[in-house]
């Protein structure tokens, strides 16, 4: 049986919006971080070495936790990439990949837990 929300009329659990954003230098454009602030969506994303020093206040930026968060995400896609069939994209079917992701996500988490 699938609910289907009051508010947007679209079928499914209600979407949730993350609390923090991480993300690379190249999204820190100010579009991304104006749509973010519309959002109420907090940003961690470093300023880019060729940035200008504007007016205004500079924004908050944990450098630990962002480094640490972009570490496991690093991590994980090297992980992935030892697939070969997966780095090459040798499917074409968008839901044959899909199902590849999840073998090789169950492959690693088994070979991280065992």
């Amino acid at each position: 049986m699938e609910s289907i929300s009051i508010k947007t009329g679209q079928k499914g659990r209600p979407r949730k919006r993350p609390k923090t954003v991480y993300a690379d230098t190249k999204y820190g454009m100010p579009l991304v971080r104006f749509y973010l602030d519309r959002k109420r969506i907090g940003s961690q994303i470093p300023d880019s070495a060729d940035k200008k020093e504007g007016s205004g206040r500079p924004r908050e930026f944990d450098e630990t936790r962002y480094h640490g968060v972009r570490y496991n995400v690093e991590r994980f896609f090297g992980w992935l990439e030892n697939f070969r069939k997966l780095a090459v994209r040798y499917e074409r079917m968008p839901k044959t990949f899909l199902g590849l992701i999840h073998v090789a996500c169950s492959m690693i988490l088994w070979r991280v837990l065992k």
